[in-house]
Formats: structure tokens, sequence, C-alpha cells
């Protein structure tokens, strides 16, 4: 088969009558097939956006409607109809080009790609350093692989626990195989150049844990250190029917999940196993740096064995600031939930200056570990002049911490006992004027970094 096409096994076995000639599978990893649907393919046109574009923050409102209208449906195992279904794709249509539209802006704002971690634990672990934060949309994922009512119905209600963050277009839920069909061989091209480096083959290989045979001659293997949410990859182990030998016609069939046999040497096969492993975990990383690269924006991994691939693989090249930040320890904002996120995002200029905070102290940074370290150092800075904000702020309740001077609520009184209407308003603005100078230094305090961990603790609590 090509290695840029994958097809259903019904239709394999349809297409592929007794006979039909295979060949053994080469020595050594290689690049694996790239999967997508014809859906994919035909949106992989609206990749060129237009000026029709919806605005991230209209294109968040009508999938938050979307959602709860599926999430609405009554429970049945039927499938989805096919209006739910266009409205599922058209949906999708409509994000492909809003974010083809953002991408083009200049500047561009920080979007980020991420296909492991929720997205509000994304978020605060990332320091709020994106504008945007793009993810597999999960509700499409679903359709495509023909579920029931009932299956859609509940991803649709757990992608509604993040509504205020889709409604404010801060996540931006993409179907990720639209990549794949516009830049699948580009993945695939990444991938043989690294499987080419003996070296980089060498750390991933050290890198699996497999477990197996088992006692059906399955194995199953895994990275150390890996966030998949998948099933970890099984490999059956296939033996030639010799009774089924056809020797006119060279044909046979072959039978799985036999007894494991412990006389039977397996290391060839296990061998063989790793290899397609290494070649499967390496193009997935370079698929989700592909697929971040067509939506305009960073890919962040949450995967340690994902970081340490990337690194081996790009030694010349620092670490952004968005993924030390996800690496380093970082208090309070990784707790929070969508609607608490979305109130701490209003603060623009607390944003800024937590932005402009994080860029100064990479200045002097020089190893990853050193910009980790310092992003550590910087959030651990703002979270004790928070608690000093904080301190400062239950101080201020009190009328008489409000008015500095020893002044109190009197002044207003008395002056609109003794001079009437006349008199009230000259003590309001004699009382105004004094704390003029101090409503401002309060409202300043808003615009700091450390005031986001105040609201982000006053939040959990």
């Amino acid at each position: 088969m090509s290695p840029s096409t994958s097809i259903e096994m019904d239709a394999m076995i349809d297409s592929m009558p007794a006979g039909t000639a295979f060949t053994m599978p080469p020595t050594g990893p290689t690049p694996t097939s790239i999967s997508y649907t014809n859906w994919e393919a035909d949106l992989a046109g609206a990749l060129n956006g237009g000026e029709d574009a919806l605005s991230v923050e209209a294109l968040g409102g009508l999938r938050v409607e979307v959602l709860r209208r599926l999430a609405g449906m009554p429970a049945s195992d039927d499938p989805p109809s096919d209006d739910i279904a266009e409205a599922v794709f058209q949906l999708a249509a409509e994000t492909v080009r809003t974010v083809a539209q953002v991408a083009n802006r200049t500047p561009r704002p920080a979007m980020l790609w991420n296909q492991e971690l929720n997205v509000t634990k994304f978020l605060g672990r990332t320091l709020l350093l994106a504008d945007h934060v793009l993810y597999p949309d999960h509700v499409f994922i679903t359709l495509r692989g023909k579920p029931t009512v009932r299956r859609l119905r509940e991803v649709a209600s757990a992608e509604l626990v993040n509504a205020e963050l889709l409604a404010g277009g801060i996540a931006i839920p993409v179907p990720d195989g639209v990549a794949m069909a516009s830049q699948g061989p580009t993945a695939q091209e990444l991938t043989a150049k690294d499987l080419s480096v003996p070296a980089l083959v060498a750390w991933v290989r050290s890198q699996l844990i497999v477990e197996g045979p088992t006692a059906r001659e399955a194995l199953f293997v895994r990275a150390a250190d890996d966030l998949a949410h998948e099933a970890a990859n099984f490999w059956l182990h296939g033996h030639i029917d010799r009774n089924s030998l056809d020797s006119d016609s060279g044909s046979f069939t072959t039978l799985m999940l036999q007894p494991y046999d412990p006389s039977f040497n397996y290391v060839p096969w296990i061998s063989q196993v790793m290899d397609s492993a290494v070649g499967a975990l390496v193009q997935r990383t370079n698929e989700r740096v592909v697929a971040a690269d067509v939506f305009g924006s960073e890919y962040v991994s949450a995967s340690l064995f994902e970081a340490r691939l990337l690194r081996t693989r790009e030694r010349d090249a620092r670490m952004s600031r968005s993924q030390a930040a996800l690496w380093a320890d970082i208090p309070e904002l990784p707790s929070l939930g969508s609607p608490d996120l979305v109130n701490l995002l209003k603060n623009e200029d607390a944003i800024e200056d937590l932005r402009r905070q994080v860029r100064a102290s990479l200045k002097t940074a020089r190893t990853d570990s050193d910009r980790i370290d310092a992003i550590t150092e910087l959030t651990h800075q703002l979270e004790a002049s928070s608690h000093k904000l904080q301190k400062t702020a239950r101080s201020d309740r009190a009328w008489q911490a409000v008015i500095p001077g020893g002044l109190s609520g009197a002044a207003l009184i008395v002056g609109g006992v003794s001079g009437g209407l006349l008199g009230a308003g000259m003590g309001a603005v004699g009382t105004l004027a004094t704390l003029a100078p101090y409503l401002s230094t309060r409202l300043s305090k808003r615009r700091e970094a450390a005031y986001l961990f105040v609201a982000a603790r006053r939040a959990r609590k």
C-alpha cells in the first residue's frame, strides 16, 4: 500500500481477494501512512481564509450554540442524521476559515497548538501567554468515526465544560485531519529525515516500554513519560496456516491470537515491532508540528517524551517561552476553570505586564534549563507580591483605610448638614480630591501581573 494512503479494514477485505500479492516490511523504522477523510480533504480548501470569515468571538458563540443543541439531543443509539453531520461540517469549515484569517494577521496573535492537556490546564501551565489555544475538534473526530447520537451527545457535553473559553474565542477546536490533507507528505518527509539519524532512532528505541508477548501473542508498546490518551499501540503475531497453502497459486491464510509458545523465538518479531513503533512515534510528533504550522500556531508539547524528542532533533534551537513556561513551577493558575480564566484574561494590562516580565526574565537565559528556572523564579516572585497586594486589599475594606489622612465619611455628612446641597457637593468634591491619588494607586495595582495571582487565588476559594 502507498505510505500516504489508509483505508478501512472492510474495504481492504472487499478489495483484496484471495491470492493478492503482498510485500514484507523493510528493515528498520520507516514513515507510516497518513490518515484523513474526504471531509477533511474538502475542508482543506478553506485554509485560504477569506474576508467573509467570522471573528473568533462570533465563531465561538456559534460553536457553543451548536454544542448545546448537540448536548440536548435525546439519548439514542441511532446514527446522527444528515442534518447534524452537515451542521458539524459547516462549523468545521467556518473554524478553518477563521483560523486561517487570524494566522494571516500582522502582527499575528500568539496561538499555541496542543493535543494532550485539557485546555484550561494548558492555559494555566503556559502562564496565559497564548491569545488562542488550538486543539483537535473532538466533536468532528467523533462524527467521522460513525458514532451514535448518544456518543455525540456525550462528547458535546464534555466540550461545554469550557463554554466560556470557547465563546470568547480563546479556545478553538480545529479538525486536525485538515492539516494532514494539506501537508501530510511533509510530515512523512520530516519523519524519513529523522529516521535517517541513527542516534535519534537509538534514543527513541531506548524509551520504548514493550509488554508481551501476551498469552494470545500480542505486543503492547508505549513510550516512557508519554501522555498519549489513546490506547497503547499493539501488534498481533501472525502465523502462516500451512494447511491453507496452495502450491499452484502461492496463496495462504494467516492465524492470529494463537496461544503463546514458550519454545518459539519471538525476538525477530519483537525487533520488527519496535521498528514500527519508533516510526509511528516519530511521525506522530512530526504530524503535530506540521498541524501547528498549517494553522499558524506554535506546537507546545506536554509530554516529557515528546519534548525530549523535539530537543534531540533540534539541538541548536532554544526552547520557546511557552514551552519553558509549561515545565516551570507555576502556582494557582493551572487549577482554574474556564469561567475564572476568562475573567483573568480580561485584565489586559495585567496580562501585558506579565508577558513583558516573562520576556525580560529570559533575556539572560542561555539554556533550556535557565529559561525554565527563570520563569519559575518570576512566577514565585509574582506570587509573593500577590500575597502582599492581597493583604493591602483586605485592609482597604474599612472606610478608615480607604480615606487617607485620618478622614472619614463624616466629612461628607457634616458638609451636607451644614451647607445644604452646596455643602454636600463641596464635601464630596473635597473628599474625592483627597482620595484621587490613593484610588489611582489602587487602580494601577490591577495593571500589575501580580494581580492575576490574587484573582486566581480568590477564584479558587
